[in-house]
């Protein structure tokens, strides 16, 4: 009792002194044990779900943590697609065509002809739907990539599209399972000093290749990426096959350059602010 009286006049004498600082440096000496009693708290972790074959995540600690073969070179940066060094391959188109089917012939010449008028061809971008692939690969401002062990992923600046590559060994995920994107489903691996990948399962719903080409549930895109100029120009050759809508394959390559004078920023699409474009009014856009 002696010990806690001298103990209440000293903190009474503090305060007097020093006024309310002194008192809330008490008051948080007080309740630091209660609050490192709470910090060494366990919590029981939720039961995850384990589906049987399913992969563990691409940014498991488990699956970037073990050993693989050092990659030939690593794409993160950013990547800016530039119209000028891409004027002998059709620009944002991938040209030239392939021998169309005659579905998707009929949907290309309607295209050209509402071109010719001064209007667009069911602008489906124009109404915030996704570019999705190959379209995505082929619009300006920056696409911000990051490589990990198992993962590439690919954050294009314009309506902010997704794209990932896995990188660990896994196969294609079931469709049953994983349904049909406007991305896909992308698995790469590297051969030498190129990285091949393999993408399938894309929605058909308002996905085009490029105007007045739709992409087909059996599209399947292979890639073939390369690092030239000192890791400062990414290049990149696709070779599709669409069965539904041409035949053989259409191969054709484009190229960006390592951009870092600027990060992407915030994008977005807002039917709103579009309905201000000649292109995705209803009178302009033929649907």
């Amino acid at each position: 009792m002696k010990l806690q009286s001298e103990s209440v006049r000293s903190s009474t004498e503090l305060c007097e002194k020093h006024g309310k600082w002194v008192l809330l440096l008490l008051l948080a000496a007080a309740m630091s044990p209660v609050a490192s009693a709470q910090d060494q708290q366990k919590f029981e972790i939720p039961k995850q779900d384990v589906i049987p074959g399913q992969p563990p995540s691409a940014l498991s600690r488990e699956n970037l943590a073990k050993k693989r073969p050092a990659p030939p070179f690593n794409l993160t940066g950013n990547w800016m697609f530039s119209p000028a060094m891409n004027r002998g391959n059709g620009v944002f188109q991938y040209l030239p065509l392939p021998k169309l089917k005659p579905a998707a012939q009929a949907s290309y010449d309607a295209s050209r002809a509402a071109v010719a008028a001064g209007k667009a061809y069911k602008n489906d971008e124009g109404e915030c739907f996704p570019a999705g692939m190959p379209e995505s690969m082929t619009r300006v401002w920056p696409n911000q990539t990051f490589q990990l062990p198992t993962m590439i992923f690919m954050m294009q600046m314009l309506k902010h599209e997704p794209r990932w590559i896995y990188l660990d060994g896994r196969p294609h995920a079931d469709p049953e399972i994983k349904p049909p994107s406007y991305a896909g489903d992308s698995i790469g691996h590297f051969e030498g000093d190129t990285l091949v990948v393999d993408t399938i399962n894309f929605t058909p719903k308002r996905h085009w290749v490029q105007p007045g080409i739709p992409a087909g549930p059996q599209l399947k895109i292979v890639e073939r990426i390369k690092l030239k100029d000192n890791g400062n120009i990414l290049e990149d050759t696709f070779i599709m096959t669409d069965p539904d809508n041409w035949e053989g394959e259409w191969i054709n390559t484009k190229v960006w350059f390592r951009y870092e004078s600027a990060d992407i920023e915030e994008a977005y699409c807002l039917p709103d602010l579009n309905d201000k474009l000649l292109s995705t009014r209803p009178e302009s856009n033929v649907r």
